[in-house]
């Protein structure tokens, strides 16, 4: 079953397959704390296709956005989260909200999606990351955790993943590294034996304020990390609104 990934912005990507559409970590605010981002969706929210199903991996503001939930939002829109998700979207205009704690398993049309253990940071509910199956291909989607163990338990799980959407921004508040950086993320899908892989969460989306925060990660240092550390794994390097066809 083919597949097309579309880029948005940071952890906003569409997944088309079958004639419906996913949207993962949907984000479409012009501010990040108060500050205008440095990089806009894109493609804009009122451009968007129909969205059938949300797949959000936690309720950090960059990760799920209400206020675009609510505008493409329709009586048979669907979404699946971490635990806590269906209590954040109340009285927002969806059908139906699924919470999945790791290693639980929904079905969104074509899509079926087995939420997997994953490391962030707070504030809770805790991250979930997912493998998404359409059809014959395997989809990771990482959204932005960093790196752990939960890599090896998921390879262990599934088979070698198809498309691999990996964040590789790095990171660190104050010290504390809290999304995987470039060479994390290449480790990442050399362990989950990925074929393609698709950098998200790349560092620049917003301002760095050292030490509090700062987020060094760029596409090109993944690149050059892929091809050290797995390199029968393809690079996908998307550019917000481009898309890519896989299977």
């Amino acid at each position: 079953m083919p597949l097309r990934v579309t880029f948005i912005r940071t952890s906003t990507l569409l997944l088309q397959t079958d004639g419906v559409t996913a949207i993962t970590d949907p984000w479409f605010s012009p501010t990040m704390w108060g500050v205008p981002t440095y990089r806009k969706p894109g493609i804009p929210i009122h451009r968007l296709p129909r969205i059938d199903y949300v797949i959000a991996t936690h309720l950090h503001a960059d990760h799920f956005d209400p206020h675009a939930v609510q505008r493409f939002g329709h009586p048979e829109l669907d979404v699946v989260g971490t635990v806590g998700t269906a209590a954040f979207c109340a009285g927002l205009r969806v059908r139906h909200v699924t919470d999945l704690y790791p290693w639980q398993t929904h079905t969104l049309g074509p899509f079926e999606v087995t939420a997997t253990p994953a490391v962030h940071t707070g504030p809770p509910p805790p991250e979930v990351n997912y493998v998404v199956r359409i059809g014959d291909q395997h989809l990771f989607f990482g959204g932005d955790a960093r790196f752990s163990d939960a890599f090896e338990a998921i390879a262990a799980r599934f088979p070698p993943i198809d498309v691999a959407l990996v964040p590789i921004g790095g990171t660190r508040i104050f010290g504390t590294r809290t999304t995987m950086s470039p060479k994390d993320a290449a480790r990442a899908c050399r362990i989950l034996r990925a074929r393609h892989a698709v950098p998200i969460h790349e560092g620049g989306d917003w301002f760095s304020a050292p030490p509090a925060s700062i987020h060094p990660g760029r596409n090109r240092h993944f690149v050059k990390a892929l091809a050290e550390e797995a390199p029968a794994c393809e690079a996908v390097v998307l550019a917000p609104g481009a898309s890519a066809d896989f299977g």
